[in-house]
């Protein structure tokens, strides 16, 4: 029996029935034991819980690892630093591509929080592991749950990252690479592409599109028979955006069968919900349960060039023309699609007085934020014309980030008509963290607050301001 369990039986049965005897203790900790029972009983289990915690010689490496690289830029300032253990958590990544783009590193100090808040934060990974520099690259070497933190670091997995690194990673480097070597990235894409994760495959697309040629048809022809809806569907997008491509031909022969002139009218003939060839070319569904004419029609029309309706005259006539065999919002909102996608400023412009406000959704949204700078903010006033307030604050929520200037300070100019309604701080919300670091210094921000101003508008004011306060501390 062990010293430990001797001890142990003794307290059990107590003194008087079982004899504690010091003889069985370790040496070192012999002399600090009375000879009274009790007494020695328990000063042996106090000192003897200690030894068996620290009486043992601490392991030595083998080797010392090496030190993180030197890190030569300044850490950030004073008061960046005292409002970066306040800051609200929606506005990190901010603060950190700002401290990115100003040369500046994040106190080691502050890592641990912040790679705690990255672990279940995706959005916060690239940004931290940029700002961490060579730091966080240390640290993600050698601790699996922060590998990410070495993704951003010019040099650090550079090499293997393709191969070997993690999925943020990967790409970036695929990113990087698109932009420097060009016929290597599309090699290394096109030689994992069978083995990677749905999710992954249409995440590369993402970037691809970043990058988009007219070689990139082949593939992007071969992954309309994808398995995974995600990738068939971004794989149709991109196809869509090279008006020369195979499918661009293959959509103008259908939508001549599909809309036709007849007299002043459109006549529309339905599409066929088992044509599997159409189906691959939008990337809809498969299943003829998921699908709807409206729907199957509005992806074709939205897949079409939108130079192929310029034989039915300008897009403003085009769009007052009636329509028979469908609703003619189906159409408006394929031709919205295709504006968004193509960035056509005069279809923009002509299809969204057309689009009925019960038709207004996250595509009539995004295609204005799609369209060419200059004319965003006269989309948007279009929309806030022909939607009641509630309905305007819900398209503005929808409009997906990131805002340029131009339409940013549009919504801050429609939210500004507005101080009295309540309903809006879904709209305030959205705003106050989309809108760009150039319209922090809107009146809504730096002017006084309006006599019986809703709840919302304090908020957005404040939080508008705590960014460009927050911008003008890291300069």
């Amino acid at each position: 029996m062990s010293y430990w369990d001797d001890l142990v039986s003794t307290a059990l049965l107590g003194t008087q029935r079982r004899r504690f005897d010091p003889g069985g203790l370790p040496a070192p900790v012999r002399p600090l034991v009375p000879d009274e029972p009790e007494a020695g009983l328990l000063t042996a289990a106090a000192v003897l819980a200690t030894y068996r915690r620290a009486g043992r010689v601490p392991a030595r490496p083998g080797s010392r690892p090496a030190a993180p690289g030197r890190d030569e830029r300044p850490l950030v300032p004073p008061a960046a630093r005292r409002r970066l253990l306040r800051l609200p958590a929606e506005l990190l990544p901010e603060w950190l591509d700002a401290v990115r783009e100003r040369g500046l590193r994040v106190p080691q100090e502050n890592l641990r929080a912040l790679v705690d808040a990255a672990r279940t934060r995706p959005p916060l990974r690239a940004p931290l592991a940029a700002a961490a520099g060579p730091a966080g690259a240390w640290l993600g070497e050698r601790n699996p749950a922060w590998a990410f933190l070495a993704s951003a670091v010019p040099g650090v997995v550079d090499d293997q990252a393709w191969e070997y690194g993690n999925a943020l990673q990967r790409r970036d480097w695929l990113g990087r690479t698109l932009a420097a070597d060009p016929p290597a990235a599309r090699a290394a894409l096109a030689a994992t592409w069978a083995s990677e994760p749905a999710g992954v495959r249409a995440d590369f697309l993402a970037v691809l599109g970043e990058h988009l040629d007219a070689g990139d048809e082949p593939f992007l022809e071969a992954a309309l028979d994808d398995r995974a809806a995600p990738v068939r569907e971004a794989a149709a997008d991109l196809l869509a955006r090279l008006p020369g491509s195979r499918l661009a031909a293959r959509m103008r022969e259908r939508a001549a069968r599909l809309v036709r002139a007849d007299g002043d009218a459109l006549a529309v003939t339905p599409p066929d919900l088992d044509d599997r060839a159409l189906l691959r070319d939008v990337g809809g569904p498969q299943a003829r349960a998921a699908r709807q004419p409206a729907d199957l029609l509005r992806a074709a029309v939205a897949a079409t060039p939108l130079g192929h309706w310029a034989g039915f005259g300008a897009p403003a006539a085009v769009l007052t023309r009636p329509v028979r065999g469908c609703e003619p919002r189906v159409l408006h909102a394929g031709w919205a699609d295709a504006a968004g996608r193509e960035r056509d400023a005069r279809w923009g412009a002509a299809v969204l007085p057309a689009i009925e406000p019960a038709a207004v959704d996250g595509s009539i949204t995004n295609m204005v934020r799609r369209l060419p700078a200059a004319v965003q903010g006269p989309a948007l006033a279009v929309l806030a014309a022909k939607l009641p307030p509630p309905a305007m604050a819900s398209a503005v929520g929808q409009l997906p980030a990131p805002w340029p200037p131009e339409l940013g300070t549009a919504v801050l100019d429609w939210i500004g008509t507005q101080p009295g309604n309540r309903g809006l701080g879904g709209a305030a919300r959205a705003a106050a963290v989309r809108v760009p670091r150039a319209c922090l210094h809107h009146p809504v921000a730096t002017g006084p607050l309006p006599i019986g101003a809703a709840p919302w508008w304090r908020e957005l004011a404040a939080t508008l301001t705590v960014r460009r306060e927050m911008h003008e501390e890291l300069r």
